[in-house]
This record gives C-alpha cells, structure tokens and sequence, in this order.
C-alpha cells in the first residue's frame, strides 16, 4: 500500500491502467452524445493521446460522448471530446479518467453487441476452385460484427466454412460474407438445426453494414420501449 493508501486516498491510475480499461478493439461500445444521438460505435484504434471508433450519424467536433461498455474486466464509463470526423471515423481525445462501474472476476467470453433480431438470407458452402453448390435459404438471428445464428433445414457439419448473403443495408442490397460452422444443434419438435456462426474478418464496407443494421435496430427498439 502506498502513502496515499494509508489515508484511504486512491492515487489516479497510470496511463496503462487507463488503456487496459479502454474497450477492447473491434468491440461495441454504447454512446450517447451530449444533446445528440445515441447508439452503439465500433472501437477501431487507440493511440497515445487519442482514439478511434466508426462514426454515429449527427457526430461532430467538439461534441462530449458519453461511452458505456463492458471488456474482459469489467464494466466502465467515461467521457470524450470529438477531435476529428470524417465520413467512416470519429477521433476523440483521449480521457483522462474511467469509471468502474462494475469488476469481473472471472473471464468475458464475450464483448461485442448482438441483436436479437431476425433476417432472412441466402447461404451455401464455401466453394471448393471452381465447385460451387447452391444457394439455400436460411433465417440469421442474434447478429454481432463477429458472428450470428443461423436456422437451417440442411444438416452442416461442425467446421464447415459457409458463404452467406445477408441483405443489412435498408436498400436490401446484401453483404456476401464467410463463416465457420463452430457449433450445430438441433431444434427440438422441429426438422431445422440451428448453427452458431463465427465471421471470417470482414472487409471495412460490410463491417460498416453491420454497424449500421445494429444501430438501427436499437433505435427501433428503443422507440417500441423495448431497448
């Protein structure tokens, strides 16, 4: 314990332990912005002095966010100035103090947003050279930027890559990513299975179609009282 310590003084934490209770990279974090929007970023960079998200719609410099996250720690908030916006990123000055709201004992296996929503989409195994077979219909459920659901009456194997075609963008113009196959179960009562898909790294246009489908979707949700 240090001198501050024996005073029941906690010293201000280090510019390491700031960073280790920064969101991790590539997860959602909630956002609200002072007399403006609120929705969910994603955590793209942190540098020394500032750090990088995606951008919400009505973001711009000089605006306070509020963020609100979890990461394999724990829970925490803090407050950011908009430095900089362009039309796919927002810069923020680096805070100089974390809340924690709440300490995890034990590990978080998981620490990006999912929506409990559903979509139909078209998918099929991942094609082998020229070996390609056909498309298949398919419900997507509990989507994330790293993986979703899927509910299918074809029976796929454990390890499986897939190709899918999911229409996010309000036009219906769909993103075509790949996926592994990490688990198979069957629905009961029911002649469908349900399969827990793990993204390949998406390409920065269908990221982006994934931000913004989950943002949406809060704010419906949000708008019924659901959210």
């Amino acid at each position: 314990m240090g001198f501050l310590g024996l005073f029941g003084i906690k010293s201000a934490p280090s510019t390491k332990e700031l960073r280790e209770m920064l969101p991790s990279l590539h997860s959602f974090v909630d956002v609200a912005v002072r007399n403006g929007p609120k929705g969910s970023v994603c955590f793209e960079n942190a540098g020394i002095k500032t750090f990088v998200t995606s951008v919400l719609p009505g973001m711009s410099p000089g605006q306070q966010v509020s963020f609100n996250y979890s990461n394999t720690g724990g829970k925490y908030r803090f407050s950011a100035a908009i430095k900089a916006v362009d039309d796919k990123q927002a810069t923020f000055e680096m805070p100089g103090k974390i809340e924690t709201v709440q300490k995890f004992g034990g590990s978080r296996k998981r620490t990006t947003v999912r929506i409990d929503t559903t979509v139909t989409i078209q998918w099929r195994y991942g094609s082998t050279g020229k070996i390609e077979s056909e498309w298949q219909k398919g419900v997507l459920s509990d989507i994330s930027r790293t993986g979703s659901s899927l509910a299918t009456d074809r029976i796929i194997k454990t390890g499986n890559i897939l190709e899918l075609k999911i229409p996010l963008s309000q036009d219906g113009t769909p993103i075509v990513v790949r996926a592994d196959a990490r688990r198979v179960d069957k629905i009961e009562n029911t002649s469908k299975y349900n399969v827990g898909l793990a993204f390949h790294p998406l390409k920065p246009e269908a990221e982006r179609a994934v931000i913004d489908f989950i943002n949406r979707r809060q704010v419906d949700l949000r708008n019924r009282g659901l959210g």
